[in-house]
């Protein structure tokens, strides 16, 4: 208990002492999860969904995780962020406006990150635009309220909900494998991409992705950056493309009622430290997963 206490009041202090590095930070407007969603749904709007790795690639501060930072990659990023075509949504996480439901720990990440990057940031962002809230696949494990995190999930299927999806993935990310999560699309097929620095075969995807029918294809993006910058061009191109991240492992800790974020069988993640080993799928899930691909990028 003491040192609980201890821990709060230096958090407090804390935010005391560094507040005059988030003052003067606008309060960009931002959709909630759930008119995002619904413009998405009702208005067939493509969605790109930036966030901490992307700002940082955009900045051009450094390398992250899964992808090496290229001069093009920055540029392509800023043009998301340019971008204001009707057909076309641009996400922030609206954790940059206020964390109040969050976490401590996520609390602090993007407090931290908006006193470090805050006024770089500014520079590419614009307080007249209405963005979508790329939040909208992170709602559940760094939320201190998880009761709703079911119902929105639910909304959230109805995207794909009788559509002809195709899933745009890294190796291991294996998106509703597994679970009941796309259970309610009409088809599913994929398309593997590296789970590192995918970015590297951009142009090879993209000209793959343009040889689709624009009519009744839905593509649902799990490849970091890569899917920030190919849902934004493909939008532009008439087809419907919504970034849809890390949603897979969010819907799993759910399901598993996890409190942190833990390793989840059959799936590779960066945001897991425990993630030592890709973890084998069942021979049931196995096969329907290699079933569904109908393309792979080495």
């Amino acid at each position: 208990m003491k040192q609980k206490i201890i821990q709060s009041l230096y958090y407090y202090y804390w935010l005391i002492r560094t507040w005059h590095l988030r003052k003067d930070f606008p309060k960009y407007k931002i959709m909630s999860i759930e008119e995002t969603i619904d413009q998405i749904v009702t208005q067939q709007k493509s969605i790109s969904r930036l966030g901490d790795a992307d700002f940082l690639l955009l900045l051009e501060e450094r390398d992250v995780s899964y992808q090496i930072l290229t001069p093009e990659i920055a540029q392509k990023l800023k043009e998301v962020l340019a971008c204001r075509d009707s057909r076309f949504l641009i996400g922030l996480p609206d954790t940059i406006v206020s964390q109040r439901r969050c976490n401590r720990f996520s609390k602090v990440h993007w407090k931290k990150f908006i006193n470090t990057y805050g006024k770089k940031l500014q520079l590419y962002f614009d307080q007249n635009y209405h963005y979508g809230n790329s939040n909208m696949t992170r709602i559940y494990i760094d939320y201190t309220d998880k009761s709703k995190s079911p119902s929105i999930f639910e909304k959230l299927k109805t995207i794909w909900q009788d559509k002809e999806v195709v899933i745009i993935e890294g190796e291991f990310t294996r998106l509703g494998v597994g679970n009941d999560l796309l259970e309610n699309a009409k088809s599913i097929k994929r398309i593997i991409a590296p789970h590192k620095n995918a970015f590297q075969k951009y142009t090879e995807l993209k000209e793959y992705l343009l040889t689709f029918p624009k009519e009744n294809t839905l593509f649902l993006f799990s490849l970091g950056p890569t899917a920030t910058i190919l849902c934004h061009e493909l939008s532009l191109q008439d087809y419907w493309a919504v970034d849809i991240g890390n949603i897979d492992l969010e819907y799993m800790w759910m399901k598993m009622g996890a409190t942190e974020k833990i390793s989840v069988p059959g799936r590779y993640s960066v945001e897991t430290e425990a993630q030592k080993q890709i973890l084998e799928l069942s021979s049931e899930d196995q096969k329907k997963y290699l079933d569904s691909v109908i393309f792979r990028i080495e």
